[in-house]
């Protein structure tokens, strides 16, 4: 791990960049939104898609060409899932995270390119979101 890379300094370099709104343009609606915590979590490449224009680079990014145009709901879902681990929320609210996972998730598999570079990430992510899914209700 570099030394920019562990969780807590990318939780601070999203808060700076969410602070400067010409560095940080989100190419998610808000629906999708997350805190600078939930996307230190994240995999490296879901981090374009939450801090766009702070960092460049097949590593950050998520290519429609590699992987097709419905990867942009990937990261979200695993959002999701952080979400609705998330005790302090309200259990209809842990609920209703974990079904968006679920959903964004299939949305992702069904579109998916074959050969896509994070598809054993994706599918795992699946069969994570699926076993968390009765624990969560």
């Amino acid at each position: 791990m570099n030394s920019w890379t562990s969780p807590l300094q990318l939780a601070v370099l999203f808060s700076i960049a969410a602070a400067f709104p010409a560095l940080a343009q989100p190419k998610i609606p808000p629906k999708y939104k997350a805190s600078p915590l939930e996307v230190a979590q994240l995999p490296t490449y879901c981090y374009q898609q939450y801090v766009d224009g702070s960092l460049g680079g097949f590593k950050f990014s998520i290519p429609d060409q590699s992987c097709g145009p419905a990867m942009n709901h990937y990261c979200p879902a695993l959002v999701f899932m952080i979400q609705a681990q998330r005790q302090s929320l309200p259990k209809n609210e842990r609920v209703g995270a974990m079904g968006h996972a679920i959903k964004e998730i299939n949305y992702t598999i069904r579109d998916m390119k074959p050969g896509c570079f994070i598809a054993k990430d994706v599918f795992d992510a699946k069969k994570r979101a699926e076993a968390m899914a009765p624990f969560i209700r």
